[in-house]
């Protein structure tokens, strides 16, 4: 009789363990999945970040080298004879390196005619702002089968400047550009960064 007690038990204490056992290993499996999804969530954010800062070194660019050439500091191609294509409110912007040999200015600056967001029109409607990587490792918006695709969308936005949030009123002489950068791995996730540039030159 007490051989039969001491038999039961060691099966009892060997389920124990193996349910004990069990949940070490899934909690190991869960911190590793979810470390190695953090892993991947920081590296978008900070591909996120520099490519929306990215954007606004860009109009930087734009707008110092319109005073270079004493232009009118938001003309779009400071190169242009064409002093009438200038950032306007309320549109939206694709923005990027153009370094084709071709090019009259080495940023290259397209309007965004067909405006969409949200993760429901990211694999249609928002293809015009989906960014790749070409043969020279260069992010660039044309997605062509030579390219490698990403899971990354940016634009800018040009708005007016108000002196405060309660007043219609707008300074002339400045424009505030909203640099997004959108990517869906895993979830959905936006990165936004602002500036305002200003005529500080002519003010």
């Amino acid at each position: 009789m007490r051989k039969k007690d001491k038999k039961a038990f060691s099966i009892l204490e060997v389920l124990v363990w193996i349910f004990i056992f069990s949940m070490w290993i899934i909690s190991v499996y869960s911190i590793i999945i979810t470390t190695l999804n953090l892993n991947d969530y920081n590296k978008n954010y900070i591909i996120a970040s520099s490519l929306a800062r990215e954007q606004l070194e860009l109009v930087r660019n734009i707008r110092d080298s319109n005073y270079k050439k004493i232009q009118i500091y938001n003309q779009i191609n400071p190169n242009s004879d064409n002093h009438t294509r200038l950032f306007e409110f309320d549109k939206y912007y694709k923005v990027e390196n153009d370094l084709a040999s071709t090019a009259t200015f080495p940023i290259s600056v397209d309007e965004i005619t067909d405006f969409w967001e949200w993760k429901a029109n990211l694999s249609t409607k928002m293809q015009d702002y989906k960014l790749c990587i070409d043969p020279n490792n260069f992010y660039t918006y044309s997605c062509s089968v030579w390219n490698k695709q990403t899971p990354f969308y940016k634009y800018i936005k040009i708005e007016k400047v108000k002196y405060n949030d309660w007043s219609d009123i707008t300074i002339s002489s400045a424009f505030k550009v909203t640099s997004k950068v959108i990517w869906y791995m895993k979830g959905y996730h936006e990165f936004e960064i602002d500036a305002i540039f200003t005529d500080f030159k002519r003010l």
